[in-house]
């Protein structure tokens, strides 16, 4: 069977229309159109997002030396207490 031209654009036509908004709607549901959900007045620069203590030298473990975090309160070498 054949599709004459008109009913081939009427096909396209519907796809269009209910494609689309499926596509978006996915699409930002699984964070692929994430730009499009930050305004541009909550947006922030790279380096104003970044947690204070990133520009900090790094911590060590009292008892061994290793580089521990800052929020870690057992060193997890050596086990001695971070606090």
């Amino acid at each position: 069977m054949m599709l004459g031209a008109g009913a081939l654009f009427m096909l396209m036509f519907a796809l269009v229309v209910i494609g689309v908004p499926i596509l978006i709607v996915v699409l930002l549901a699984s964070g692929g159109l994430a730009f499009l959900r930050n305004s541009p007045s909550t947006s922030s620069s790279p380096v104003a997002s970044t947690p204070s203590h990133a520009s900090a030298p790094p911590r060590k473990c009292p008892a061994c030396g290793r580089e521990v975090q800052l929020e870690w309160k057992v060193c997890p070498s050596c086990g001695a207490a971070l606090t």
